[in-house]
């Protein structure tokens, strides 16, 4: 009977492992088409060398890189040793397997598991491009307001979270980058937080504030010593802060 629960229990981390890594795959495709698309063209994900638009089975997450030949190749194979789209499949695949080990199987971890597989796709689309496509920041959002009603978490305080996350980083961005004489948050990243929002308990929203700051001042230091330029993209800071608050909140 024992064995029988344990298989259970993996069978149920692999699928929300795979869920994590499809919303990941998905997400980082069309992030990376939204990201570098210009006005009038199409939104399906094409490659950026040959510009032919990918085949369904070239965006379809594992499968998509793993039988290319040689693998880790864009499809036309003008580049080897492209890492960008394993890593955040990978990453989604890490982070679906550990929540669904946390918080055991519901129906709740469907949004939770696509939501958390968002984050890396997120954090690789601003890394490259140093913009956050506001269809991931809303696709981030929907599923942390789905989170929030099937797990029966209070709906109007993850709003009044949300909207609090809103108005402060609003004020980073207009009002204290005016009185620092720069861009200290972009808008991208103001729609990040609130969509952060909808995830966080509203007693952890200073340790998520505190985190990201920290990540973002030791991504920021190494960025730049690594010849990355004065201005970093923050995303991926805000994404393992609000990562490592939702696994917080489920132990």
């Amino acid at each position: 009977m024992e064995e029988h629960s344990l298989a259970a229990k993996i069978l149920l981390c692999f699928l929300g492992g795979l869920l994590g890594m499809a919303s990941a795959g998905f997400c980082a495709h069309f992030g990376y088409r939204s990201a570098d698309r210009l006005p009038g063209e199409s939104h399906w994900p094409e490659c950026v060398f040959c510009l032919r638009p990918f085949k369904f089975i070239e965006i379809l997450p594992l499968f998509g890189w793993i039988l290319r030949r040689p693998a880790f190749s864009c499809p036309c194979g003008r580049r080897n040793g492209l890492w960008a789209q394993p890593a955040a499949e990978i990453s989604g695949f890490v982070l679906g397997v550990a929540a669904a080990a946390l918080a055991g199987w519901s129906w709740k971890m469907i949004p939770l598991c696509l939501g958390l597989g968002t984050l890396p796709a997120i954090a690789l689309v601003d890394l490259f491009f140093g913009l956050i496509p506001d269809g991931l920041n809303l696709f981030l959002g929907l599923c942390g307001l789905s989170w929030l009603i099937l797990s029966g978490e209070n709906f109007y305080l993850g709003l009044v979270t949300s909207a609090g996350l809103l108005a402060f980083s609003l004020f980073l961005a207009i009002a204290y980058s005016k009185w620092r004489g720069r861009e200290v948050l972009g808008l991208g990243d103001v729609k990040l937080f609130t969509a952060a929002g909808l995830w966080i308990p509203v007693t952890l929203v200073p340790w998520f504030m505190f985190a990201s700051g920290f990540l973002g001042s030791l991504f920021g230091f190494a960025w730049r010593r690594f010849g990355g330029g004065k201005e970093f993209p923050f995303a991926p800071a805000i994404c393992a802060a609000l990562a490592g608050i939702v696994f917080f909140s489920l132990i």
